[in-house]
This record gives structure tokens, sequence and C-alpha cells, in this order.
């Protein structure tokens, strides 16, 4: 009799573990994710009591990367993602239109929300998300239309800060064929926001003119960065099934 019902419950739990495993190896079959990898152009714009010129040279070229989360036939799904790169802020604006700006290498990192909308022949990404901008200093640069005539030192600093928040709201789009396939291009916009906080990152400078010698400065990266940018990227589809991926 204890033999019998030794052996029900193995058949019984065997038949549970059964239905278990299906029912993983359904879920798993639909599941796909998704790496990404592109080029971008961006255009920080930094306006603060220390500069009120728009353009400091500041065009920024860097590379990105993404892992996506993207179950088929779904209108949400999340992605990591990183970029990195060169970049300029203004520092201090100084004589009649010239600013001293630090040159940065950026590293961003954002999670984002996707939303999917679909047109008959194309898709559109809409998404937005939290995260942080990492900026190492790589050196004072001047701009202006007499910045070649002059040399910019930094002399000191004081509570600098490297990691920054940030978030972002971008528009991704994939056209014509390359909707619905594993390997695909896509172009996109993005808007992304660093916060500066006050009290923060202060420089003392010194500008060399050889019309009017010796100026020195302080100043603080301080206030709302904007940074609006275009970026192609090429996406790998991994589908996920049975514990397998394939592309």
């Amino acid at each position: 009799m204890n033999i019998q019902r030794v052996l029900i419950r193995k058949k019984f739990l065997s038949r549970i573990l059964s239905v278990i495993g299906l029912l993983f190896a359904a879920t798993n079959s639909h599941a796909q994710w998704e790496v990404s990898s592109g080029i971008d152009m961006s255009y920080p714009i930094l306006l603060n009591s220390n500069n009120t010129v728009p353009n400091y040279g500041q065009i920024s070229f860097g590379l990105r990367f993404g892992v996506a989360y993207k179950p088929e036939d779904v209108q949400f799904f999340p992605i990591l993602t990183t970029a990195f790169g060169r970049t300029r802020l203004p520092l201090k604006q100084y004589g009649t239109g010239n600013v001293a700006a630090i040159n940065f290498n950026y590293i961003n990192v954002m999670l984002n929300e996707n939303f999917v909308v679909h047109f008959p022949k194309s898709e559109l990404f809409i998404y937005g998300g939290i995260g942080f901008s990492h900026l190492t200093n790589k050196g004072l640069v001047l701009a202006g239309d007499r910045a070649g005539t002059m040399k910019g030192t930094i002399d000191s600093s004081a509570n600098v800060n490297t990691m920054f928040p940030a978030m972002n709201l971008g528009f991704e789009y994939i056209w014509g064929e390359s909707t619905g396939k594993d390997l695909y291009l896509s172009m996109g916009l993005n808007f992304q926001y660093i916060l500066l906080l006050d009290g923060r990152n202060t420089y003392y400078i010194s500008i060399n003119d050889p019309q009017n010698g010796i100026s020195h400065y302080t100043a603080s990266l301080t206030g709302n960065v904007i940074s609006p940018g275009f970026y192609i990227a090429i996406h790998y589809i991994m589908h996920h099934k049975k514990g397998g991926m394939y592309l």
C-alpha cells in the first residue's frame, strides 16, 4: 500500500514538473534578446551665469550600445543603453564672445522603457528613462573669434564631481524592409538632460591674451545641460527557445 502511494506521488510530482517545464518552454519560446550598436552625434547646450554663448564648438561624436529584453508582439519593452565619446561644456565666457570650455570623455548609462507604435510599413519607438553621466576632465580649450591667439590653463579646482544624474527622451524609427527582421537598421533622435549641482565643480583658470596679458577667472560647472542628438544603430535579435539561443 505504501509502495503504491509512493508511486502515485512520484507520478503526480512528475506530471507537475512536466507541466511547469512545458509552461516555461512556452514562455521562453517567445522571448527575445536584442543587442544594438551605433554611432551618434550630439550638441550639448549649457547656459548659466558664467556663459550665455550657445555655440562653443561643442559638436560631439561617440559610440552607443544597447541590450533589450524584447518578447514578441509586445508594445512595451525595457532597454539598457550605454554611450561613450568626447564632449565639451562651457566654463567661463570672457571678452567678446570668447568661451573657456572643458573637454570631457563621457560615459552615459540609461535604463529606458520603449513604447512601440506600429505602422503598415514601419515602426516607431518612443522611449524615456533615467540614468547617469560620467564625465572625465580632458583639459581646457578656448573657443571664439580670437581664441586661436590665446592660451588657457586650469590652475586648480575644488569640489569636483564626475558622476551626474541624467534622464532622456527619444524617438527611434525603423523603416521599410527592416521592419520585423532579426537584423535591421534604425535612426533616432535623443534629448538628454544632465543636472550639474550648485556649489560643486569650481575651477580657477588663467587666460593669456597677447593684447591684454594674463587674466584670472573663477567659474563653476552648474546648471542644466540639454543635449539633443542624432544616431544610427544596427540591431540583432537573438531568440530564446527551449533553453537555447539562436539568431
